[in-house]
């Protein structure tokens, strides 16, 4: 393994074959949402698909997120051996096993937001639907998948820390590796957090819980730029 220059990110330069199978599932996740939509056979039906659209997008935006997160890991480190290959494919259950519960979900929210009077209004029919008895089990049910995917990620980073010396990760990587390991352990407790909290059914605190995550990126992007900032500035007097 060659040393990793001073300010260089990525260390993998070649595609695993574990990542070919990774990219494949993703598009299937995406394929089984696109299929999910059925061809319409009137307008009536076209206008229930439109409305559709926002729920759709807010799901494959997840999907691509956590393929992101996915890719950048193997591209920054530049490494695939058993344990992250069996991390990786339970990564990949988890998307394919939350796919449809997350557009259920979406669909869910956004409904109840533009409200039961503007569908009727505009003469629009939805196939979803859940009673409020059972809305904190569907919150409980989506953050034990949020908490799943995070701490699949966390193991991921500490398992490249275990093994930063043999990676040879300069100061500045474990600066990095550092703030990604920090920022999926809050991650995943929020989710954890999260399902009990919904579990208990107390929906709002649930959904306020997820609104701090937003200030948390804030916070962690901070604690990152200063020790960069750092580490550079002594870099330059040496």
């Amino acid at each position: 393994m060659l040393k990793g220059n001073t300010y260089k990110s990525l260390r993998g330069e070649n595609v695993f074959r574990i990542e070919a199978l990774s990219d494949g599932v993703f598009a299937i996740s995406v394929t089984l949402l696109i299929m999910s939509l059925e061809v319409p056979n009137s307008y009536e039906e076209l206008k229930s698909i439109m409305w559709q659209f926002l729920p759709f997008s807010a799901t494959v935006s997840i999907v691509f997120l956590i393929w992101w997160q996915q890719s950048n890991f193997f591209r920054f480190y530049g490494i695939a051996d058993s344990k992250i290959k069996l991390l990786n494919l339970i990564l990949l259950v988890v998307v394919l096993f939350y796919v449809f519960p997350l557009k259920f979900l979406f669909s869910i929210i956004f409904y109840s937001v533009i409200g039961s009077d503007f569908l009727r209004l505009y003469s629009i029919s939805i196939d979803y639907s859940i009673s409020k008895t059972d809305f904190p089990g569907l919150i409980a049910f989506f953050s034990i998948g949020y908490a799943l995917v995070w701490l699949i990620f966390f193991l991921l980073y500490h398992h490249i820390k275990l093994n930063s010396k043999q990676l040879y990760l300069n100061e500045y990587q474990k600066i990095v590796l550092l703030s990604d390991r920090r920022d999926a352990f809050y991650q995943m407790i929020i989710g954890f957090t999260a399902s009990i909290v919904a579990g208990l059914k107390w929906i709002t605190f649930s959904q306020i819980i997820f609104l701090t995550i937003p200030i948390w990126l804030l916070i962690n992007w901070y604690i990152t730029s200063r020790k960069k900032a750092r580490y550079k500035k002594t870099l330059n007097e040496n």
